[in-house]
C-alpha cells in the first residue's frame, strides 16, 4: 500500500491511515556542505552546487512545518494560485526538505553523473507535496512527501535505464503487472497466466500480454550467445534484405549465360551494346554513340541489330 500512495493520487482517508500508521524512521538525512575554492567554483558541477544549496538551508522542526504548510494552504486560491505569501512559504518549505530528493536519489545507487536526473525528479514531486500538504491533519510534511518523491525517482531511474524509453504511464502498468505477478505466484505457487493476472489488473489477457512484452530489455548484438562460443547473437540474426540461396544462384546462371553471348560480338558490337543498355552504369543514346565513334546514328542503330540478332541466336542455341 505504502508503495502505491502518492500525494497526487492518494485518496485522503488512505493517506491518513497510513501516515498514522508506525512508519520506518528516515533516520538523519545527511547532507554535507561541499568545500570549493575560490578559484574552482566554476568548474564545480551540478551536483556539487545543489548539495551546497541543500546544506544551506536549516532544517524545520514539526512546528515550522506546520506553520508553513497552513501559510501554503491559507494563501491558495480556488484555481490552485498562490499569494505572495503562500509563494514564499512553499519556496521555504520545498528548500529546507531538498535533503529528501537527495536521500531518495542516493539510495538508487546510480553513477554520480545520472544523480542529478534522479534529484531533478525527486525534486519536482517534492513541490507537488508542498503544495498539496495539509497541515491541519498535523503530520510531518517530510513523511508525507517522501513516498512521493521515492516513487517519482524510481520512475525516472525506470525511463533512463531501458535502451527505447517508454513513456511513464507504461512504466506505471508494469509496476502494478509485476506486483500482481508476484502476489499470484506466492498464492498458487506456479507462474500466473495471462487471464490470471488480467483478473487482477483489471483487462483483458491479450494487454497481459502487450505488457509483458514491454518488459523486454535490449541486448547487444556483439554479445556471444553461449560461454564458450564465439557466435554472437547479431549472428543468428536473419538478414531479411539478403536475398535466398536459389536466387543467387539463379543470377550467377543468368550473368553466366550473359558473359557466353557478349563473347560472340565483335569488340564494335560489344561497345555498343554496352554503352546503349548502361551495362557499365549510365545508358547512352544513338546519337551520343554515333559522335564518339565517328558515324551516324542510323549506322549505329544497325549496328546494335545485328549484335542483338547475335545474342539472340546464341541464347536459342
Amino acid at each position: 500500500m505504502i508503495n502505491n500512495i502518492t500525494p497526487r493520487t492518494a485518496k485522503p482517508d488512505a493517506l491518513t491511515s497510513l501516515l498514522r500508521s508506525d512508519l520506518p524512521a528516515l533516520g538523519e538525512i545527511q547532507v554535507s556542505l561541499v568545500e570549493t575554492s575560490p578559484d574552482r567554483r566554476g568548474e564545480a558541477d551540478s551536483l556539487t552546487v545543489f548539495l551546497n544549496q541543500a546544506a544551506s538551508w536549516p532544517r524545520l522542526g514539526a512546528a515550522e512545518e506546520l506553520r508553513l504548510g497552513r501559510a501554503i494552504k491559507s494563501g491558495k486560491s480556488a484555481d490552485g494560485t498562490l499569494s505572495d505569501t503562500a509563494q514564499a512559504a512553499l519556496t521555504e518549505l520545498v528548500n529546507c526538505n531538498l535533503r529528501l530528493a537527495y536521500h531518495a536519489a542516493k539510495r538508487m545507487r546510480v553513477p554520480r553523473e545520472e544523480m542529478m536526473d534522479l534529484i531533478s525528479a525527486g525534486t519536482f514531486a517534492l513541490r507537488v507535496a508542498a503544495g498539496e500538504f495539509d497541515a491541519d491533519l498535523g503530520h510531518r510534511f517530510s513523511t508525507y512527501a517522501f513516498w512521493g518523491i521515492r516513487s517519482a525517482v524510481t520512475r525516472e531511474l525506470n525511463f533512463m535505464r531501458r535502451t527505447v524509453r517508454l513513456p511513464r504511464n507504461l512504466h506505471e502498468q508494469l509496476s502494478k503487472l509485476r506486483q500482481a505477478e508476484a502476489a499470484l505466484l506466492q498464492e498458487l505457487g506456479r507462474e500466473p497466466t495471462e487471464e490470471e493476472v488480467a483478473k487482477v489488473i483489471g483487462g483483458d489477457a491479450d494487454k497481459v500480454t502487450e505488457l509483458r512484452s514491454y518488459q523486454q530489455y535490449g541486448q547487444s548484438l556483439d554479445a556471444p550467445i553461449g560461454e564458450e562460443s564465439e557466435t554472437t547473437f547479431g549472428d543468428t540474426l536473419p538478414d531479411h534484405e539478403a536475398g535466398r540461396p536459389v536466387d543467387h544462384a539463379e543470377k550467377s546462371d543468368r550473368f553466366d549465360a550473359l558473359k557466353e553471348v557478349l563473347a560472340q560480338l565483335t569488340p564494335r558490337e560489344l561497345e555498343v551494346i554496352r554503352l546503349r543498355h548502361g551495362l557499365d552504369g549510365e545508358e547512352h543514346t544513338l546519337d551520343a554513340i554515333g559522335q564518339r565513334h565517328g558515324v551516324s546514328r542510323e549506322r549505329i542503330r544497325q549496328i546494335e541489330a545485328a549484335a542483338l540478332r547475335k545474342m539472340f541466336l546464341g541464347i536459342r542455341r
